[in-house]
């Protein structure tokens, strides 16, 4: 009974911490406007170097990219800023130790950075060849993709941490 209650306890206590953590990264979001400029800004000059090393001509003006006839706008929502936040939530709550979780916030950002930057290119792909294609790979491939991104990202982390419970002595 005890080790129910204890199991029910740590899932609250994760579960709560999750929340507590992505409440901080909407607010600090929602107030500090840098955060998601920053976000656009890095997936704009992103697309622009990966393109440049490939040769691929590109016209940007602001956030507008312009590939041979596809246009495309980085957002807010293009950048990657918000699904690693909801990533980082969820490492920071998760019990395990603080050099774990740094490398797990460091490696994560990549991840979900290279995940988004293949997802421009697509999109782009998608632009130029099949435009009609454009809305579903958009608001429903992709969007799905990202959340998937984002948990197997963590269920990686997870598997690369070890484990965290300790043998205790079994009931008779």
């Amino acid at each position: 009974m005890r080790a129910a209650a204890s199991a029910h306890k740590a899932v609250f206590t994760f579960l709560g911490r999750c929340i507590a953590y992505w409440v901080a990264a909407l607010l600090l979001v929602s107030r500090v406007p840098a955060v998601e400029n920053a976000g656009i800004w890095i997936t704009v000059h992103t697309v622009q170097l990966v393109l440049g090393v490939f040769g691929i001509p590109l016209h940007r003006i602001g956030a507008a990219l312009f590939v041979g006839g596809a246009r495309i706008e980085i957002v807010s929502d293009c950048s990657p800023h918000m699904p690693y936040l909801i990533y980082a939530a969820v490492v920071l709550a998760f019990p395990a130790r603080w050099r774990d979780r740094l490398i797990g916030l460091a490696v994560g950002a990549v991840v979900i950075h290279v995940f988004n930057t293949i997802r421009i290119f697509a999109l782009i792909g998608i632009l130029s060849w099949r435009r009609d294609w454009f809305e579903f790979a958009h608001i429903y491939l992709w969007q799905t993709g990202t959340v998937v991104a984002v948990f197997a990202t963590f269920a990686l982390w997870l598997k690369s941490t070890g484990p965290r419970v300790r043998p205790g002595p079994r009931p008779a």
